[in-house]
């Protein structure tokens, strides 16, 4: 029924849709939601009634707008109300409890965030700690209390709204809680559209003076677009708040930071199948890799090595290299190490999710508090790296508790130890100097976290198993392509391999500079590897234009030819780059190929020739001369060459195949039998074999072999 009153509002059909919001909310025990639909179906009757009179009203337009958005406002919290009347979960049962006893006011929770503040002095005696972590207890309980309030909350009132802004700007909010707070009004967005909620993350991104607050705000204000845009559009305020960003360079820089961030989140699962299927195999099949004395890759200790173990970390070495430039670019390489220490009961809290770290928790204040957090210590280098998300800071931390008392001891004594690394100067360095970025990262890391491994997970949608283009959003668009962005976004998704996103930006980028010659290769390049190779013949038409002969665009165009059958067309670029670099073997054996597909052997013959004599290893060329001297009924040449090639220690199965072509083709059947039997032998199955003979049906007909005698062949090389 919500789809059906939505399309209503969207046809602008009022009167029909506030009948059935109405009908909707009848079930709902629900006075207040039904006096205000009973309210504006009464704003709307007047309305009809005074435009049928001619009655004239300036504030017209105005109040038709505001009973439009009031329509689709509660349309929403009616489907919402209803579906959380018959859920079950986490967050239904947050929902009624809180429908049964109504949590704290806004303002109430401010006194008691203010009655949870900690004394100046550092506890010295037992009752003291017993103080310390009581008023711990009592701010976490009241933050988790204001988290929920918000999450399971509908649209809210004005006066709601100005009690929210004035406890965000608090004296009695710490950090940790106007962070909270900011992600349960996000959450919230996300679940049911408030255009208050949504004027609160404005305020804490304009008005805020921490970065963490300021780019948790950021970051909803672009998730709430991104998933709410038809909301959005209906409130002019918001799209103006919108559109005062495209002027203010700071928003523009973060804005594009966290797109990049959150393009980065495509890459975790493939980071995470990777150790699972290729890394921690390695390491398990060979005890010798698990020896924590060998380095990863030690070219001197594996002289005496199985050779097999040193290709082993030969390929391990690679593969973590791999990870480490994409742990670098901001990319999430530890979600799989933290996977699996999320089962504490301290994650049973949605709100914990969105902490930030600290040792004043009371989980961890009962194991720290008298632990030195020296920055130098393991302890210290963890908490302080900006490589780890706050959400698997408290993993590793909780995770001591669980070891047994002589690890723990050990853990201790190297948490509260000596330096463990020497660069600790430089980490703090890069961590003032990329601090925005960290805060960003280390955010959205725990996004996801939390939507790919809460308990009560399945019971909301996972924004991350969407496309997270925010540029393909209306109004983020302006946002995210202004200026160097525009080709930042896309050289990112074009390094990536997202070769269809990527060719779109580039079209666009191309029609707002058409003179950039390398916008026109990038654009071709993205077209060929989506297999659109008339539209990559286009665009590198274009570069050639603007940048003429260009060795790389020329093999490009080339190549593309080829790829779309146009042989002649894709010869004739392949010796275009050969006059520049006329011993290349491999321009060679493309050109040969299209003279090959063009039927002209003599020519093909003599570029396949000239390979040959070049080649360390000819075997490749040899094939093809072999080919077209078939192809050229030139029997006797082609048997010389197959000749060479089954004299290889390894012949290909296509060597035996093709030799038993030219035997065929000359009339005899006993040997063509004979290598054709060789062939069949080195392939899986019989119909393998068979299917690979009359893939060379037409070839075999060029040169008069009849069509009967193709199948009778084909039936004696049948066992059966």
């Amino acid at each position: 029924m919500h789809k059906e009153i939505i399309q209503l509002l969207n046809e602008k059909r009022l009167k029909e849709a506030f009948a059935q919001i109405k009908e909707a909310a009848e079930t709902l025990n629900n006075w207040e939601l039904k006096s205000q639909i009973e309210a504006q179906q009464t704003t709307y009757h007047y309305m009809l009634q005074y435009t049928e009179m001619g009655t004239q009203d300036p504030q017209r337009e105005a109040i038709y707008q505001q009973l439009l958005c009031k329509g689709y406002e509660l349309a929403d919290k009616t489907y919402f109300l209803k579906e959380q009347e018959k859920a079950y979960g986490y967050f239904a049962d947050k929902f009624r409890k809180f429908a049964q006893t109504p949590a704290h006011s806004f303002k109430e929770i401010g006194f008691m965030l203010e009655a949870a503040k900690q004394p100046s002095f550092t506890p010295q005696t037992p009752e003291e700690e017993n103080q310390v972590l009581q008023n711990y207890t009592l701010h976490q309980n009241t933050v988790d209390e204001l988290f929920n309030k918000i999450w399971v909350s509908t649209q809210w009132s004005e006066e709601e709204l100005q009690e929210a802004r004035e406890l965000l700007s608090s004296s009695s909010m710490a950090a940790n809680d106007r962070a909270v707070m900011v992600s349960a009004v996000t959450l919230s967005l996300l679940q049911l559209f408030d255009q208050r909620k949504f004027l609160l993350l404005l305020f804490a991104y304009q008005q805020d003076p921490e970065p963490t607050v300021t780019q948790r705000a950021l970051t909803g204000i672009a998730l709430a677009t991104y998933f709410q845009s038809d909301r959005v559009r209906l409130y002019p305020e918001l799209v103006s708040a919108l559109k005062l960003m495209e002027d203010d360079a700071t928003a523009l820089k973060q804005l594009h930071d966290i797109q990049i961030i959150f393009l980065l989140s495509r890459e975790t699962e493939k980071i995470d199948k990777k150790m699972r299927e290729e890394i921690i195999p390695h390491i398990m099949r060979n005890p010798k890799l698990r020896d924590p004395e060998l380095k990863v890759i030690d070219m001197e200790d594996l002289e005496d090595l199985n050779p097999e173990w040193k290709k082993d970390m030969e390929q391990m070495n690679q593969q973590i290299h791999e990870l480490g430039e994409l742990q670098m670019e901001g990319a999430d390489t530890y979600m799989m190490a933290f996977s699996q220490l999320k089962t504490f009961p301290f994650f049973q809290e949605a709100a914990h999710w969105f902490y930030l770290f600290s040792l004043k928790v009371p989980d961890l204040y009962k194991i720290y508090k008298g632990t030195p957090l020296n920055e130098k210590s393991l302890l210290g280098l963890m908490v302080n790296s900006p490589a780890f998300c706050d959400s698997d800071k408290f993993s590793f931390c909780l995770a001591l508790q669980s070891l047994p008392q002589d690890q723990q001891t050990l853990m201790r004594s190297k948490l509260s130890g000596d330096e463990i690394m020497p660069s600790q100067n430089e980490l703090n360095q890069m961590l003032e100097e990329q601090k925005l970025n960290a805060l960003q990262r280390q955010y959205i890391h725990n996004l996801y976290r939390f939507y790919k491994l809460w308990r009560f997970k399945q019971e909301m949608h996972d924004i991350f198993k969407d496309q997270l283009d925010f540029w393909n959003n209306d109004l983020l668009r302006p946002l995210l392509l202004k200026g160097e962005y525009h080709g930042q976004i896309a050289g990112y998704l074009f390094s990536k391999g997202y070769m269809t996103e990527a060719a779109h930006l580039y079209e666009t980028l191309a029609e707002k500079d058409p003179a950039h010659a390398e916008t026109w290769q990038k654009l071709g390049f993205a077209y060929q590897k989506d297999k659109s190779y008339e539209k990559a013949i286009r665009a590198y038409l274009q570069a050639d234009a603007l940048k003429a002969n260009h060795a790389w665009t020329l093999k490009q165009l080339a190549q593309c030819y080829k790829l779309s059958g146009e042989y002649a067309q894709a010869a004739t670029f392949y010796r275009k780059v050969l006059e520049t670099d006329p011993d290349n073997l491999h321009l060679l054996m493309q050109t040969g190929q299209c003279l090959a597909a063009l039927k002209n052997y003599p020519e093909a013959i003599k570029v396949f020739y000239k390979v040959e004599f070049m080649e360390t290893h000819p075997e490749k060329a040899r094939r093809a001369i072999g080919w077209c001297y078939f192809m050229s009924g030139k029997y006797e040449e082609a048997l010389r060459i197959y000749e060479k090639l089954l004299a290889l220690e390894t012949p290909q199965v296509n060597d035996w195949l093709n030799s038993g072509h030219v035997y065929l083709a000359m009339g005899n059947i006993p040997q063509a039998l004979t290598h054709y039997r060789k062939a069949q032998a080195g392939c899986e199955s019989e119909e393998d074999f068979i299917a690979l003979f009359l893939a060379d049906k037409a070839a075999l007909e060029s040169q008069k072999v009849a069509e009967s005698q193709i199948y009778l062949i084909a039936d004696i090389l049948r066992k059966a």
